[in-house]
């Protein structure tokens, strides 16, 4: 048998661990840095949205973000992302974490981990009143918009057979083809679309929300990158505190409940989404 010289041996056990992967501890690298990058979408009211005079980010996904940061003692900082590209830029590591109406879904699951549900959201179709559409079964033959690799548009395909899905890069184009008339109804979800019927209300793109159209409930969650145990683990204890402290409910107070235009009591608990 052939020996290996013990100082050969020993270096090659030297580059063998200096190339082997790292443990993962993004919760340490987050707390050294003083930052936590959150992955937002900014035009999704209210969930997230930019002042224009300040181009500082607001709404529900902000505060969620913010909740977080201020209990891993760093600072929030809000990076906007297309819908499509939230799960791409986690995993190339520009994100630390999504806090961008990730809805979950089996194929999303495979590719990122998910906090405890922070919101639900129904599903649901709005269409312009104007059109006198009342029923989902009307929009048989007809178009609807939804936004690209959005939990909208794969429900609204799965859902809806017979109706033709046509995807947008945004939410605002999206609604701008329901505004224009090229498509008959906008698949979104429930509080966005109570929002722009508050909006649009006594307009001629005033926007209604078939009643029949649940097409399914959506839990929301905080995206973290496959393995970042630690870290997960640290955002659901944040979230469960939150929860039990009423944090959760002032902030969804603030955007959704009595102390907004909506007035919707919430319906959601902070668990594990399944």
């Amino acid at each position: 048998m052939t020996r290996i010289p013990r100082n050969i041996a020993a270096i090659g056990l030297f580059f063998l661990a200096a190339t082997a992967p790292a443990a993962a501890d993004q919760l340490a690298d987050i707390q050294a840095k003083g930052e936590i990058v959150c992955g937002t979408i900014g035009t999704v009211p209210p969930f997230s949205f930019q002042d224009p005079a300040t181009r500082t980010t607001f709404g529900y996904d902000a505060d969620i973000c913010q909740l977080i940061a201020k209990a891993l003692g760093v600072q929030p900082k809000l990076a906007l992302v297309a819908g499509a590209a939230r799960i791409p830029e986690l995993n190339q590591r520009r994100l630390d974490v999504i806090t961008g109406t990730l809805g979950w879904t089996p194929e999303r699951a495979k590719q990122v981990d998910y906090s405890y549900a922070y919101f639900n959201s129904n599903q649901m179709i709005g269409v312009l009143a104007k059109t006198g559409l009342r029923s989902m079964k009307e929009l048989d033959g007809k178009r609807v918009s939804a936004q690209t690799a959005s939990t909208s548009e794969a429900v609204a395909k799965q859902k809806l057979p017979t109706t033709e899905v046509i995807s947008f890069q945004d939410v605002p184009q999206a609604l701008l083809a329901l505004n224009q008339g090229k498509v008959s109804g906008l698949v979104l979800s429930e509080l966005m679309l109570r929002d722009f019927a508050v909006t649009s209300k006594d307009t001629n793109t005033a926007l209604t929300v078939l009643d029949d159209s649940t097409l399914m409930i959506e839990k929301v969650g905080v995206g973290v990158r496959k393995g970042e145990d630690k870290l997960l683990a640290k955002i659901n204890e944040t979230l469960v505190a939150a929860d039990k402290n009423g944090e959760i409910d002032r902030i969804y107070d603030k955007w959704f409940g009595k102390s907004s235009k909506f007035n919707m009591p919430r319906s959601f608990k902070v668990e594990l989404i399944q």
